[in-house]
């Protein structure tokens, strides 16, 4: 009898042993989690909209001046102007343009270039604050 107790509190030292392990591993990842890079000196990110900057920005990346892609084309999204494309941009982080973007990184393809920093920043700003026109 005194064997298995001493047995089975041995069992249970090692289980808390390596229950407390593991709470430590996982704390000290979440504590080194890469943290996001700054924004480019001059990067303004506060009160975008879709005239005063984000159309330029889209018709660089997305649209007219890159006829490849959004300019007017209906079956891959119309980004020509605000009322076409606001659909693709209203939701915030479920919207089209984010998941695309930022979650399935799917935008822009290849061999377009990945966007800049910046104007990445501008867009996730934008969208996440409603994508005011």
């Amino acid at each position: 009898m005194k064997f298995q107790l001493s047995r089975l509190f041995s069992v249970k030292l090692a289980t808390t042993i390596i229950v407390v392990l593991f709470i430590l591993a996982v704390n000290s990842c979440e504590k080194n989690a890469a943290q996001p890079a700054p924004l480019p000196t001059g990067c303004d990110t506060a009160n975008l909209t879709y005239t005063n900057s984000m159309q330029l920005l889209i018709n660089v990346n997305c649209g007219s001046f890159n006829t490849s892609c959004h300019a007017g084309i209906s079956d891959h999204g119309d980004f020509s102007n605000y009322a076409s494309m606001n659909r693709y941009v209203t939701g915030g982080e479920q919207s089209f343009f984010y998941r695309y973007i930022f979650i399935e990184k799917r935008m822009p393809i290849a061999p377009e270039l990945p966007l800049d920093a910046c104007t990445s920043a501008k867009f996730k700003a934008w969208l996440l604050a409603g994508a005011p026109q």
